[in-house]
């Protein structure tokens, strides 16, 4: 398990909602989701260390994705020093030269995630049964990057450990900050 897969899944994960009824038929909704960064495994590109034909390797000298588990910045230092001396110039499996690995000056392994949303609802007695609620969302209150799209190539320099992309927003948790109003009416 630690040997070739590993863990895939954030290690701490919160997730919690709350209804709240205030006086007035006012009713307040929340969702808060909270996790860490998942494991991150760094690999090289283009080199097949051990001739099973997988043209992409993990750095090795290291627990597969133990990177934001119990492996930092130090180890991949010590691990690519120890790739460059032991196969670095030589050939790989595939009689391919493999070169040298040079870690970029500043990267990350990948980035947490966090989104508090909220509704606000209000509702209206009508005749008989008949209600109409009226609501506001917001999602992504606090409007947390949520970064995403690294990549852990450390062939590519220009963006190991850089993010590409932010969380997209479809009226969801977890991208940029929305706000949504909308209605309901029951009979």
């Amino acid at each position: 398990y630690f040997a070739n897969y590993g863990p895939t899944g954030a290690r701490h994960l919160l997730n919690m909602s709350a209804l709240i009824d205030f006086p007035g038929n006012i009713q307040l909704g929340i969702i808060s989701a909270i996790s860490s960064r998942p494991p991150v495994m760094p690999t090289i590109a283009n080199v097949d260390l051990d001739g099973d034909g997988t043209t992409t390797t993990p750095i090795p000298g290291v627990n597969y994705n133990c990177f934001n588990r119990a492996c930092g910045e130090e180890d991949l230092a010590a691990a690519v020093a120890g790739f460059n001396q032991q196969y670095a110039n030589g050939r790989d499996a595939r009689n391919q030269v493999i070169s040298q690995v040079t870690l970029p000056a500043d990267y990350d392994f990948g980035d947490n995630f966090s989104s508090q949303d909220i509704r606000v609802t209000k509702t209206f007695g009508l005749r008989g049964s008949s209600k109409v609620a009226v609501f506001v969302e917001v999602f992504n209150v606090f409007n947390v990057a949520n970064l995403g799209g690294y990549s852990f190539n450390l062939s590519n320099t220009s963006t190991f450990g850089q993010p590409t992309n932010r969380a997209s927003q479809v009226f969801g948790s977890g991208g940029p900050r929305a706000f949504q109003l909308g209605g309901r009416f029951t009979f």
